[in-house]
């Protein structure tokens, strides 16, 4: 926690701020309840009403993530922020009076729900795995009927927008200097052209991955004929079914099959990378794979795999904000509230991960935040003993102070401690 506090004096937010955001973290590290106002105040000692002030005020979450990992580089994994990975989860909650509240896709349910939508940011570990939150932007709600929620076009921020501005919030916090960031992964909705060209404008390439229907057409390498006119440029279009005109490469470790090549993508207007992927040992004629592309094409293919394949570890900082960090809990409603809350979500993630990869000597691997956050709120409760026994109270638990206790439900509270001599 100490580089975390080092780093919170070089942000430029005052001391009390600094000191309420520290607070926070902490206290969602071991925290059994939900995670919202009452509970905050519950087990951290400050009242909701300071809870929900510090929470309209704004924050630099990207500039502090940035700043964490470009100090602890040398301690943290190699190639880490490299790539960024960006993604859209639903969020359950909902009420009157909420800002962006809308109709949402929630990939659990297969099927649009009322709701919030929370776009989220994150540096992924290429070789060894793992997402780390950077910053995330709630979704603004697009659509107030059912039958428009898929691709209406209301003249309102869209998630292309959205994720393009935490994009150009990390460039700013200065992802390329501290972390070196080439990439932006993304798919679904936000990998259409105008999110390419966004992050083209911002001096990154684009990865992803292409749909079934793409039109993309070789280069023509062969003499021009001499006649006025343009030259001609293309020369065929893809086919899946069709190996002989791509490069195969061949990843054992991976049991798959790449093949590649350079092709123009007509809906890009643009050269593209393209990767097909096909399980090792399959039949191109009867199999059908998933096609990948990057916007760079010096980027070898399995390199272009690998960063694809590491942006679904978003995927489960979506799981363990939801479940452990209380994502879908917050009895904030105005905009401001409810980006802090995200934020402050996220950020209490990223310094879990970022605090177990700093205490490993090994690759972190699989990273389980239940069992660490079970594993603080035993500390807690051995502190809580530990401080009533030394005043007295108690002693007949201090024999107990080293033993494993299980976590209790929500309704724990720990009575104030009184350090006067005992009552009668």
């Amino acid at each position: 926690m100490r580089w975390l506090r080092t780093i919170l004096a070089l942000m430029p937010c005052g001391k009390p701020q600094a000191a309420h955001f520290a607070h926070l973290v902490e206290l969602l590290q071991w925290l059994p309840g939900r995670g919202h106002f009452t509970d905050l105040a519950r087990y951290g000692g400050r009242s909701a009403r300071t809870h929900a002030r510090w929470f309209g005020r704004p924050f630099p979450f990207a500039r502090l993530a940035v700043a964490a990992l470009g100090v602890l580089h040398p301690r943290v994994p190699e190639g880490l922020g490299s790539a960024l990975a960006v993604d859209a989860s639903f969020v359950s909650k909902s009420g009157h009076g909420t800002w962006g509240t809308g109709w949402f896709w929630s990939g659990m349910a297969r099927a649009v729900r009322w709701g919030l939508e929370v776009t989220l940011l994150a540096a992924v570990d290429i070789e060894e795995g793992g997402a780390y939150p950077l910053c995330a932007r709630q979704s603004p709600g697009r659509v107030r009927s059912r039958r428009q929620a898929c691709g209406a076009d209301t003249g309102r921020e869209t998630t292309v927008d959205t994720a393009l501005a935490l994009v150009r919030e990390a460039v700013e916090a200065g992802a390329k200097e501290s972390l070196g960031t080439r990439w932006v992964v993304a798919d679904g909705e936000p990998g259409r052209r105008t999110f390419v060209e966004g992050v083209r404008e911002l001096d990154l390439h684009a990865v992803g991955r292409l749909r079934r229907d793409s039109v993309l057409r070789y280069p023509y390498t062969g003499p021009h004929e001499r006649r006025p006119g343009r030259r001609r440029q293309f020369d065929g279009c893809f086919d899946r079914r069709d190996p002989a005109r791509r490069t195969r490469t061949t990843l054992d470790d991976e049991k798959v099959d790449l093949y590649h090549a350079v092709l123009h993508g007509q809906t890009w207007q643009c050269w593209l990378q393209v990767v097909y992927v096909l399980p090792r040992g399959a039949d191109p004629q009867t199999k059908e794979g998933v096609l990948l592309y990057s916007t760079d094409l010096k980027l070898a293919p399995a390199r272009l795999f690998r960063i694809y394949r590491a942006r679904f570890r978003i995927e489960f900082a979506f799981r363990d904000a939801k479940q452990h960090l209380g994502l879908n809990h917050c009895q904030a409603r105005s905009q401001a509230k409810l980006h802090f809350h995200f934020n402050i979500v996220f950020a209490a993630l990223f310094r879990a991960r970022l605090q177990a990869q700093l205490r490993a000597q090994r690759p972190l691997g699989p990273f389980s935040l239940r069992a660490s956050k079970h594993h603080n709120f035993e500390a807690e409760i051995h502190k809580w003993f530990a401080a009533r026994s030394a005043a007295g109270r108690n002693a007949a638990n201090a024999a107990t102070a080293g033993r494993p206790i299980p976590p209790a439900g929500p309704g724990l509270r720990a009575p104030p401690l009184q350090t006067g001599p005992p009552g009668p």
